[in-house]
């Protein structure tokens, strides 16, 4: 061997090495798992709407409780008053007598009042069921527009997810590279500050999406 023949360069660095193999361990996991599904905390749909209704429901029953016919001492009005009257009369000497005998008076317009009574309830009840039926239709549809931004709002979430797991496995290269001083502080920082403001991103979502299931869950009367 001529020791002044200067060594063939190798390759593989042994750090350069250990990081390709660890990258594809990286790659491989990512490539067998299973993609990630958001934590859905909400009920089905249908559930919702069933919910939203029998609420719709209960509040309709208790407006029109005050308009029902079957109110206690309705009947009062058609029943005649009886009371004690009097008849003048003279006797046989010409005098003035009364003597007091049961008398019964029925005031029509009494009759008439209480039936206008009626029909006024009755209408006010039909009113107070077309007006609910329109604010249920409306309740129903702002839910169902809930429900579809939420939709979109937590693929994004999980699509963040999976941009976060990339950026998270591109990190973890960069620390290897960093401890193996491959990869000057200069170079390092700026990517450990864009992983962080991955995750913060990340954690914002997330709230936007409980804060959105508290919404839809209220507007439910769930």
């Amino acid at each position: 061997m001529n020791p002044t023949a200067k060594p063939t360069p190798s390759f593989f660095h042994p750090v350069g090495t250990c990081s390709i193999i660890f990258a594809l361990l990286l790659f491989t996991n990512h490539a067998n798992s299973q993609p990630p599904t958001a934590n859905n905390q909400l009920p089905s749909a249908d559930s919702l709407h069933a919910a939203l209704t029998q609420y719709h429901q209960r509040l309709t029953a208790a407006t029109l409780a005050e308009f029902d016919d079957a109110t206690p001492g309705q009947w009062m009005n058609y029943v005649p008053s009886v009371g004690i009257g009097y008849n003048l009369a003279t006797d046989a000497e010409g005098r003035i007598t009364s003597k007091p005998r049961p008398a019964i008076s029925f005031s029509l317009a009494q009759v008439l009042t209480a039936r206008r009574q009626r029909l006024d309830r009755r209408a006010k009840r039909r009113s107070i069921e077309a007006t609910a039926d329109i604010a249920l239709d409306d309740a129903h549809r702002q839910l169902d527009q809930l429900l579809s931004k939420y939709e979109l709002l937590t693929l994004e979430l999980l699509t963040m997810r999976k941009l976060h797991e990339i950026d998270e496995s591109l990190y973890e290269l960069a620390v290897l590279d960093y401890e193996a001083a491959k990869l000057a502080p200069s170079g390092f920082l700026p990517k450990r500050k864009a992983f962080l403001e991955s995750e913060l991103d990340l954690l914002r979502k997330e709230m936007e999406v409980k804060a959105l299931e508290g919404e839809i869950l209220s507007a439910a009367h769930y």
